[in-house]
């Protein structure tokens, strides 16, 4: 068995056009039965560019309603997640549909970068590669950008890991936080002292300390046990 990661690059369609923006994008869940189609997608774009990036997915051909579940902001560099769910009419067969139709298995959410719909499939064999990358040309260029001749599971957090880590930071650490890194306090030499952290937080610098240290705990305990896991399997 091998898995390999392969693209389809789409012209003169939506996923295109969201490429001008800079946009990320993964289909989380997808369903359709006969030619009905509903979906749960996740989106990340520059903040400033989220009403065209709706006004692109909504204005798709085969969808018919889009509604925005949840919106937040994911950084301090001005880019917002979105995820998205779609209601719509398949007027034709979608290079998911044809990939599943023709028993082959995609590994986790289909993504979109850079215009192009990405898939993970696990394959029998380099013979079967080359038979899904005829049936997704039908679609546009098809690039193969990854094979591993040997199955492994990524070992990285859920999603649902990661969302209760990042709700568990209280605002006033994570403002002490995105304030650090933003002045060099984690640099080599540190740019910035804590006494002036504190200073600019107005608080003491042992709470600094304490806030930085909570902080630092929170997040090693979260990542390290990935780390041991994907240590184990390399």
């Amino acid at each position: 068995m091998l898995t390999a990661k392969v693209c389809v690059q789409y012209e003169g369609d939506w996923t295109a056009e969201l490429m001008a923006h800079d946009v990320f994008g993964e289909f989380i869940a997808s369903s359709f039965r006969d030619r009905r189609y509903i979906g749960i997608m996740a989106v990340e774009c520059d903040g400033d560019d989220v009403d065209e990036v709706l006004d692109i997915v909504e204005g798709h051909r085969m969808i018919e309603s889009v509604d925005v579940l949840e919106q937040f902001d994911v950084d301090t560099r001005g880019r917002t997640s979105l995820t998205l769910f779609l209601e719509g009419q398949l007027t034709e067969f979608t290079p998911l549909q044809t990939l599943l139709y023709e028993g082959f298995l995609p590994i986790g959410p289909t993504k979109l970068d850079q215009g192009r719909e990405c898939f993970d499939l696990l394959l029998h064999d380099r013979e079967e590669l080359t038979k899904a990358v005829e049936l997704l040309e039908v679609f546009g260029h098809v690039s193969v950008d990854r094979i591993s001749n040997e199955f492994s599971r990524e070992v990285v957090p859920s999603r649902a890991g990661w969302q209760s880590l990042l709700a568990s930071i209280p605002p006033r650490r994570r403002e002490l936080l995105n304030l650090a890194l933003d002045q060099g306090y984690f640099e080599i030499p540190r740019q910035v002292t804590l006494e002036e952290l504190a200073e600019q937080m107005d608080i003491t610098k042992t709470t600094a300390s304490s806030h930085l240290r909570k902080a630092e705990r929170q997040l090693v305990e979260f990542l390290l046990p990935y780390i041991n896991l994907a240590a184990g399997s390399a």
